[in-house]
């Protein structure tokens, strides 16, 4: 009677470790708008400021530029699932520039995939497209998706990439100069609606999400068949993630956004007019300069865009540029050094030499060199001198908080 017992106790613990194996190779158990059932779906989300790049609530100061997003903490189940095998666009090809395909899953609205990650030489703000340029690579799938003109990341990240504080002033102000309709939506209820209208949306998503440790933004496109969230993610290696994945091809719960949710900007496809404005913005013409010779090495550059960045930072790009016009204008001149480190580090000429080696140029300072360079000019050759005082009793004329001078 006791090795009957044993007998029955040993089939049935090969039963349940075989229905136990089962249940974790059936498909279908990739993320779910249950998983997170408890976060507080519904809940009210204040995190977006009703001013233009504030800080959110959740997440680092958006001050400081957003990086290219960490891949999510939680380790892979220890058993592995059967999956759909899910084919992820690939770089490179006979047309690398032209838009990417969706081909994780059909796409609402025809946004189309772009990924920061194909720009990694590219500057945007404080760093490059790759590294902080997420939120632009977004606004390009949907300002591509809403006009039917295609812009991609690059071309908006030298037409914005210098304007505005951080990265959601720049979102909000690339919108605007391209005549996007849109609005902010710190609610998720809000915004939930807002996609089962058909509306297209950037989402920010803060470091309790699942896309990242950090801050990051995606664009949900709108809901599949099922009423589900399709998502475009810029980082290209989330759509390889084993959290991820199955989501990209079969869609997003509602729970699954809300986790990590810090605000959105909601972009109305039905408020586009039939013949879209299409921004554009003249090319730098590098044909003429002033200062013919004068070929900066990329440290002298990255000096010159230092001593602009602590002079003039918080100046409009025309007050940015008249200064690196007055140091090239020293540089040009008989009267001045020859060499541009000799120029900034002549003595008791530059306020901003002792405080050099803490600055943190940007897109913008590097930009205001180009400008010039080449023009059109602010400022005449002749023009030597800035402060916030007149140094001379020659004054050309003022831009912001400077004097320049003769």
């Amino acid at each position: 009677m006791t090795e009957h017992k044993q007998s029955i106790v040993n089939i049935a613990r090969r039963l349940t470790a075989l229905l136990l194996a089962a249940a974790l190779a059936a498909p279908g158990l990739g993320l779910s708008a249950s998983a997170f059932a408890d976060t507080g779906a519904g809940v009210e989300n204040t995190a977006v400021d009703s001013e233009v790049g504030q800080t959110p609530v959740q997440g680092p100061a958006e001050s400081r530029e957003e990086t290219a997003p960490t891949q999510p903490r939680e380790e892979p189940p220890t058993q592995p699932r059967e999956e759909e095998p899910i084919e992820v666009p690939q770089e490179g090809g006979e047309d690398a520039d032209a838009p990417r395909e969706q081909e994780t899953a059909e796409t609402p609205n025809g946004v189309p995939l772009y990924f920061q990650t194909d720009y990694p030489d590219v500057m945007y703000g404080a760093g490059t497209i790759e590294t902080s340029g997420c939120s632009i690579t977004c606004l390009a799938m949907v300002a591509t998706a809403l006009t039917g003109h295609t812009y991609l990341p690059d071309e908006l990240a030298e037409y914005f990439g210098g304007c505005a504080d951080n990265n959601i002033a720049r979102l909000e102000y690339g919108s605007e100069k391209m005549q996007l309709p849109f609005e902010k939506s710190p609610n998720w209820n809000v915004t939930w609606k807002a996609l089962q209208e058909g509306k297209i949306v950037i989402a920010l998503m803060g470091p309790k999400s699942i896309f990242t440790d950090s801050q990051h933004f995606i664009v949900l496109t709108g809901l599949n068949e099922e009423g589900r969230i399709v998502v475009n993610d810029p980082y290209e290696p989330n759509y390889d993630h084993w959290q991820l994945k199955n989501a990209f091809f079969n869609g997003f719960g509602p729970n699954d956004i809300l986790l990590g949710y810090s605000g959105a900007w909601i972009y109305d496809p039905e408020a586009m007019p039939e013949e879209p404005f299409l921004y554009q913005q003249d090319r730098l013409d590098t044909s003429y300069t002033r200062y013919p010779g004068i070929n900066l090495t990329a440290e002298e550059r990255e000096l010159m865009a230092s001593v602009i960045w602590v002079e003039a930072q918080g100046e409009s790009a025309e007050g940015q540029q008249a200064v690196a016009e007055v140091i090239l204008n020293r540089l040009y001149s008989d009267r001045y050094p020859n060499t541009l480190r000799n120029v900034i580090y002549a003595e008791n000429q530059f306020r901003s030499v002792p405080y050099l080696k803490d600055a943190e140029p940007t897109q913008a300072q590097y930009q205001a060199i180009d400008r010039a360079i080449y023009g059109p000019y602010v400022l005449p050759d002749n023009v030597f001198f800035f402060a916030t005082y007149a140094a001379t009793d020659n004054v050309w004329g003022k831009i912001g908080n400077h004097i320049f001078c003769y």
